[in-house]
C-alpha cells in the first residue's frame, strides 16, 4: 500500500525547526557549567572544537635572548615562555557576538582598530605586543624569575608608542607567580619577547582552554518491580554501597529515589548497576538503568558542558566568542554556496 500523506521519520519536521538553547548552571572566574539543548551532537561537538581551537588570542611567539647565563637554553626558555598565558581580550573581534569583553582605556573606550594578524598588518603596533625582561642576581641565594618581572615594552621599534589594552601574563595567585627560571648569583637574564594573535588549531598555546567536555544529558529509571522484592534493609544496602550522586534512599518511606542534583560522571559508570549484580545477583542489574535523553528523531539533543579556561578569556567570552566564529564559518559556507547558484 501507498503511504499516508505526509508520512517518514516520526519527530523530524520538529527536530530540525526546533531551537537550541542554553541554560547556565554555574559560573566561576575560569569556570562554566552550562545545559545545550534542542540540538545534535554533531552541533555540540563543533561547538566544543570551536572553543578549544578556533578563538583567537595572544601568545609569545618570538624571542629575542640578549643575555642568559641561567642553566636553560635559549630554546627552552623561549618555549616556556610561549605557553606562558596572556589576557587575551584584545583579540576579540570587534564585530563579534563577546564585544562587550573588549578592553577598555581611561575614558571606557574599546580599540580603535581589530587587533590583526601579523601576516596582514601594515605596522608592527596594530599586531604585536612587545615585553621586556631583564633581571640579574646579586644576592648569595637563588631567585626566581617570573612573570612579574615581565614588563610591557614602553615602545615598538622606531620609538613608536605602545598602547596599554591589558595584555599581560595571566595571575592565578600574586604571591605565586608562574616562574620562568631560577639564577645564582651572578646569573642574568635579559630579552624581549613579542606576542602575536593566532589560534589553537596553529599551536597549542594560542588555545583558550583548559579542558572543554561535554556529557550527554541522562534519563535514569528505577525498577520498581524488582524493588518491591528486596527489604528496606536491602535497599538502604544498596544506595550505601553506589558512589554518591545518582541514588539517595529515602528513611521515612524506605524507598529508592534519585537525587536532584546528579554526578554525571558517576551517572554513566556503571557502578550501580555492577553494585546491584554483586548483592543481589545478575537478574538484579537492571535495579536501575541509565539512558541519554532524545529528541523526537530519537537522537540525543541535551548535553551538560564543563568549560574551563587558562585565563586568557574568561569562559563565558570564550563561548560567546566561539558560537561567533562558528556562525561566521557557516555564514561563508552559505555565501559560498549562493555564488555557486548564480553560476560566478
Amino acid at each position: 500500500g501507498k503511504r499516508g500523506k505526509g508520512t517518514g521519520r516520526a519527530g523530524m519536521a520538529s527536530s530540525k525547526t526546533a531551537v537550541p538553547a542554553i541554560e547556565v548552571t554555574h559560573i566561576g572566574e575560569n569556570t562554566l557549567r552550562f545545559l545545550l539543548s534542542n540540538t545534535d551532537a554533531s552541533v555540540a561537538n563543533s561547538l566544543r572544537r570551536a572553543m578549544i581551537s578556533e578563538v583567537p588570542t595572544i601568545a609569545i611567539d618570538l624571542v629575542e635572548i640578549e643575555e642568559n647565563t641561567s642553566v636553560l637554553a635559549d630554546e627552552f626558555l623561549a618555549h616556556r615562555l610561549g605557553l606562558i598565558p596572556l589576557v587575551s581580550n584584545r583579540a576579540i573581534a570587534h564585530d563579534g557576538w563577546a564585544k562587550e569583553s573588549l578592553p577598555r582605556d581611561s575614558e571606557q573606550n574599546p580599540p580603535k582598530t581589530e587587533f590583526d594578524w601579523h601576516h596582514s598588518a601594515e605596522k608592527e603596533e596594530d599586531c604585536e605586543i612587545k615585553f621586556e625582561l631583564d633581571v640579574r642576581n646579586t644576592l648569595d641565594t637563588p631567585i626566581d624569575v617570573t612573570t612579574q618581572d615581565l614588563k610591557l615594552s614602553l615602545t615598538h621599534p622606531g620609538d613608536q608608542p605602545q598602547a596599554d589594552w591589558g595584555v599581560k601574563p595571566v595571575e592565578y595567585d600574586p604571591d605565586h607567580p608562574v616562574v620562568i627560571a631560577k639564577l645564582r648569583k651572578n646569573q642574568s637574564l635579559k630579552f624581549t619577547a613579542i606576542a602575536k594573535k593566532g589560534l589553537g588549531r596553529m599551536h597549542a598555546k594560542w588555545s583558550p582552554a583548559s579542558g572543554i567536555v561535554f556529557t550527554y544529558d541522562p534519563v535514569i529509571k528505577l525498577n520498581f518491580e524488582k524493588l518491591e522484592r528486596l527489604s528496606g534493609d536491602q535497599r538502604r544496602s544498596w544506595v550505601e554501597s553506589c558512589p554518591p550522586g545518582v541514588l539517595r534512599f529515602n528513611e521515612v518511606s524506605e524507598n529508592v529515589e534519585i537525587v536532584e542534583e546528579l554526578n554525571i560522571g558517576i551517572v554513566y559508570s556503571g557502578e550501580c548497576e555492577k553494585v546491584a549484580g554483586e548483592l543481589f545477583g545478575p537478574t538484579f542489574k537492571d535495579l536501575v538503568s541509565v539512558k541519554y535523553h532524545c529528541g523526537p528523531d530519537g537522537q540525543p539533543d541535551r548535553f551538560h558542558f564543563e568549560v574551563e579556561t587558562n585565563g586568557a578569556l574568561d569562559p563565558v567570552t570564550l563561548v560567546k566568542a566561539a558560537l561567533f566564529e562558528l556562525h561566521t564559518k557557516l555564514e561563508n559556507v552559505r555565501k559560498g554556496l549562493h555564488k555557486g547558484d548564480q553560476g560566478f
